[in-house]
C-alpha cells in the first residue's frame, strides 16, 4: 500500500515488539521509511534530527512514562508529528490520559494482523485512529460525564500504581517493579482510594471494571 514516502519513527523499549511492527510497516506499506528507537531519549534526538511525520509509541519505558515526551513534542512548533499511542496497556483506562495530551490515536497491541494494519492505514492517511469500541466509550463518557472519565481524576502514576492493585500486586511488588519507596506506594494507594471513593482493592477493582 502506497502511503507517499511517509516517515514514521517507531519507539518502544521491547525489541521483539519494536522489531515485528517495523517488519509488519516494511511489508504491508511501501514509499515508507522506518526508524526505530528503545527509548525517549533516543526518540527526541531523532525527532531532532529527521523530519518524523508520524511516531507510534509505547507507554511505560525504563525511564518513565512518555506522557513528557508527547507533551515536548506538541509544544514544539516546527513538528507537525501525529503520535499513535501502541501499548499493552488497557485503553479504558490510558486513552482519555493520553489523547487529552495530544495523541493522535490508540491501538492496543493484542490485536490480530489485520486489525493493527487497518490501523496503521488509517493513522498514515488521517493522521489520527480509534477503535470503534474506544469511540464508543468516548461518546459514553461525553454523556455522562462531559468527556472525562472518571479515572481522569487519577495522575498518571497513580493510574499505574491502581492497574497494578488491581492486577493483585502488593505494596512490595508494585515497589520493585515501578522503583518507588514502600512508603510512596503507600501514599499513591490512600490518594487512589480517597479520589474514587473506595475502600480496598476488590471496591477498587469493581471501580475500575464499571468505569471502562
Amino acid at each position: 500500500m502506497n502511503v507517499n514516502d511517509k516517515k514514521i519513527l517507531l519507539v518502544d523499549d521491547h525489541s521483539v515488539v519494536r522489531k515485528g511492527i517495523y517488519l509488519l510497516i516494511k511489508k504491508h506499506f511501501t514509499n515508507v521509511t522506518v526508524s526505530d528507537v528503545s527509548s525517549l531519549k533516543e526518540a527526541i534526538s531523532v525527532v531532532h534530527s529527521e523530519p518524523i511525520e508520524f511516531i507510534v509509541l509505547d507507554i511505560d519505558f525504563p525511564e518513565g512514562n512518555s506522557l513528557s515526551f508527547i507533551e515536548y513534542i506538541l509544544s514544539t512548533e516546527k513538528y507537525n508529528i501525529k503520535i499513535l499511542i501502541f501499548t499493552g496497556l488497557d485503553e479504558s483506562i490510558y486513552a482519555f490520559k493520553y489523547l487529552k495530551a495530544g495523541a493522535s490515536g490508540f491501538l492496543r497491541k493484542f490485536c490480530e494482523e489485520d486489525e493493527i494494519v487497518n490501523a496503521l492505514t488509517k493513522f498514515f492517511e488521517t493522521g489520527k485512529y480509534l477503535s470503534e469500541d474506544l469511540k464508543e466509550r468516548l461518546l459514553d463518557n461525553m454523556l455522562r460525564n462531559h468527556g472525562e472519565s472518571p479515572t481522569n481524576i487519577l495522575s498518571l502514576r497513580e493510574l499505574e500504581v491502581a492497574r497494578l492493585l488491581a492486577e493483585g500486586l502488593s505494596t512490595n511488588a508494585i515497589s520493585s517493579k515501578l522503583n518507588l519507596q514502600k512508603s510512596t506506594v503507600s501514599t499513591y494507594k490512600t490518594r487512589i482510594f480517597e479520589k474514587l471513593g473506595v475502600e480496598n482493592v476488590p471496591a477498587l477493582i469493581n471501580f475500575l471494571k464499571t468505569n471502562q
